[in-house]
């Protein structure tokens, strides 16, 4: 049939009546639709190809990370002491989590590390800071603080540990033979439930205030010196500057840095583990040394699970806190 006014032509062919302009439209279009559709061909197989290089790394990932989470989530509801022989999980609701509220041991461990956290912390950007200051000065020694500063960060956790354990040992430790030089008595640092926390937070200052340095350093040398010149023909001081210009233009750096150092400091455990396994007492046994000692000495899975999805929410808190900062800032810098 036609339509009055072409003749009708079989489709896909090319049709046999017409000006050379509509035919050479007609070939256009043929030639444009069949180029489109191995456009999408070479697409899908590019996709299924990259599904299928990342889908060893996918499958260890479920494995070894999502699987186990969401296995320890579903012992949180479950009452299972595995060190009894042949015992089976009990589901029990709630009550692991509403159990913690009231654990008075719990409670220890969290003020525990809140003050573990907020003191390393604190400490860290505050000597960090003043550091990263000073290594991006153009003194001599420059050179030599960063290989000095290099040295902590290549110790593994566990041997910084041992390290200070044997620093800190009463009778033959490096610090107490040095204080005694001085007339004051040998301290057993990590004995002592005052001074142990303020022993281990030191070693954590010591390993990882590193980190702290190079990254608001980097953040330091990347600022445009144009502000700073400018400050320096208005005859601002140097505290001026640091107030007015460094701090403002380093915020989003220092968030990072804060947010980088709060989620590792509550992860705390190589260290701790080595010096004091949480002692004397429960003085420096924060919540991983907690979770440690209920999942893996006891053998208490779903108290243990409870402890460490309540641990692993409040570390969320934090870091969606920080995150929500971080845009506020770059929205309201773009804008």
């Amino acid at each position: 049939m036609t339509n009055g006014l072409a003749p009708s032509h079989p489709e896909g062919a090319e049709p046999s009546s017409g000006s050379p302009r509509i035919r050479a439209a007609w070939r256009a279009l043929v030639g444009h639709t069949a180029a489109a559709g191995v456009v999408v061909q070479d697409h899908r197989r590019e996709r299924l190809m990259s599904w299928l290089f990342i889908a060893p790394a996918l499958l260890f990932l479920l494995l070894t990370s999502v699987y186990p989470l969401l296995y320890s989530l579903r012992l949180s509801f479950f009452s299972w002491n595995m060190s009894v022989p042949n015992s089976q999980p009990v589901f029990v609701g709630l009550r692991n989590y509403t159990r913690l509220f009231s654990d008075p041991v719990f409670q220890s461990s969290l003020k525990t590390t809140l003050i573990f956290v907020t003191s390393a912390v604190t400490l860290e950007f505050l000597l960090g800071m003043a550091l990263a200051l000073l290594v991006t000065t153009r003194i001599r020694v420059v050179g030599l603080i960063r290989t000095l500063l290099l040295v902590p960060l290549m110790m593994t956790p566990v041997v910084a540990g041992v390290l200070w354990r044997t620093l800190y040992h009463s009778t033959y430790g490096a610090i107490n033979y040095f204080i005694g030089l001085v007339g004051i008595p040998s301290q057993t640092w990590t004995g002592n439930p005052e001074q142990a926390l303020a022993a281990v937070i030191t070693v954590e200052i010591w390993q990882q205030m590193p980190v702290v340095i190079f990254i608001l350093a980097a953040g330091i040398q990347s600022l445009p010196l144009d502000f700073y010149k400018a400050a320096r023909v208005d005859g601002a001081s140097a505290w001026q500057i640091f107030r007015e210009i460094t701090l403002p233009l380093l915020k989003p750096v220092i968030l990072v840095v804060l947010l980088l150092r709060i989620m590792d400091a509550f992860r705390i455990f190589d260290v701790i583990y080595t010096l004091t396994f949480g002692g004397p007492g429960r003085v420096t046994e924060v919540l991983s040394i907690l979770i440690y000692k209920n999942g893996l000495q006891f053998f208490q899975i779903g108290k243990a699970s409870a402890m460490s999805w309540l641990f692993l929410l409040f570390i969320f808190v934090i870091a969606i806190f920080f995150i929500r900062e971080l845009q506020g800032r770059e929205q309201g810098g773009t804008a």
